[in-house]
């Protein structure tokens, strides 16, 4: 007794969607092979619609564009950021032992702010190609690491922490907005 192979789940289902084969006639038969080939036309339109629209959805940016982004985010960042600048100006006059904690908070929420500028500027994108481009990205990434480094060392109150990791992150910091400025960013980078 043969066993019958299992039927695929959905094939089932796509075969109904077609209208009915006849096998009567050579005239039917000819009418039914021109439903199905304007079926296959009409699913050939719609993927190669769907591959324009997701493709166009996903190009990658001009230099221009991608400066042009990057600086519109980086003015909210800006801010985003001058309450915290003014919080920090505030702690400067609290008791040492209250500065602590509230360096901390102010590095996690400088943090959040870097954070989400990093993913929103790499769902930009870059310029096809652009080696440049994708290194600014990328060093925003090392930015953050370093970042929650000098959080952590806040944190733990850890001035010999904090003597090793703050100026490395100053120093990269620098360095990467003097990159970001020769890019040709005329707001991020630029203090």
């Amino acid at each position: 007794m043969p066993r019958s192979l299992p039927r695929a789940p959905l094939s089932g289902f796509f075969l109904t969607m077609l209208p009915r084969l006849s096998r009567d006639t050579i005239t039917q038969r000819k009418s039914d092979w021109g439903i199905v080939g304007k079926f296959a036309l009409l699913i050939a339109v719609m993927g190669l619609g769907l591959m324009l629209s997701v493709s166009a959805a996903f190009a990658a940016p001009t230099k221009a564009q991608f400066i042009q982004k990057g600086d519109a985010l980086c003015r909210e960042v800006q801010r985003e950021l001058a309450p915290l600048v003014r919080r920090a100006q505030a702690a400067k006059s609290l008791p040492e032992s209250q500065q602590w904690p509230v360096a901390q908070r102010l590095w996690a929420d400088q943090i959040r702010i870097q954070a989400r500028f990093t993913e929103r500027l790499r769902a930009v994108g870059v310029p096809t190609g652009d080696l440049k481009a994708r290194s600014i990205v990328s060093g925003l990434d090392r930015g953050l690491v370093l970042a929650r480094r000098v959080r952590g060392a806040f944190a733990r109150r850890s001035t010999t922490s904090l003597a090793v990791v703050l100026p490395e992150y100053i120093r990269f910091t620098m360095a990467l907005n003097r990159r970001v400025a020769a890019y040709g960013f005329k707001v991020c980078g630029h203090s």
